[in-house]
């Protein structure tokens, strides 16, 4: 979805012309349950002509690959926690609106993560790359 209704918020090319209240209606129509559900949200700036025209850059064969490696790395035996990681989640909980889905879904995401870089255990780094996929509201709580 758009950040807001104008389409023009976050874009360094246009301005956003939306009121507070209508950004507030806007957002109001995804319930935080709703979007507790989402596993990751990430804020895309409208691509540019020089990032549309550019090549191809990482063939699907080597992420297909990369990704069938960590499926299987992940139904062996699930990826422990570091204390570190560990730490972080419960600040997390804490200081951030996260509800015990939300905990779960950050949990599961930093899983993927670290199974995805090849790591023995889900580390902090895991961790916080998680938590920067959750939705932008969430954060700003922060």
């Amino acid at each position: 979805m758009n950040l807001c209704p104008c389409g023009a918020r976050g874009d360094p090319a246009a301005e956003c012309t939306c009121s507070a209240q209508r950004l507030a209606r806007y957002r109001d129509k995804l319930s935080r349950a709703l979007l507790d559900r989402f596993d990751v949200v990430v804020a895309m700036p409208r691509a540019r002509a020089v990032e549309l025209a550019a090549g191809p850059s990482e063939p699907s064969a080597a992420v297909a690959e990369r990704v069938s490696a960590a499926r299987e790395r992940l139904a062996a035996a699930p990826l422990p926690r570091t204390a570190d990681a560990d730490a972080l989640l419960s600040r997390a909980v804490e200081r951030l609106p996260l509800s015990g889905r939300g905990r779960a879904r950050v949990a599961r995401v930093s899983r993927t993560i670290a199974a995805l870089a090849g790591a023995e255990q889900v580390g902090a780094d895991h961790l916080a790359e998680a938590l920067s996929y959750r939705s932008p509201q969430e954060l700003a709580a922060a």
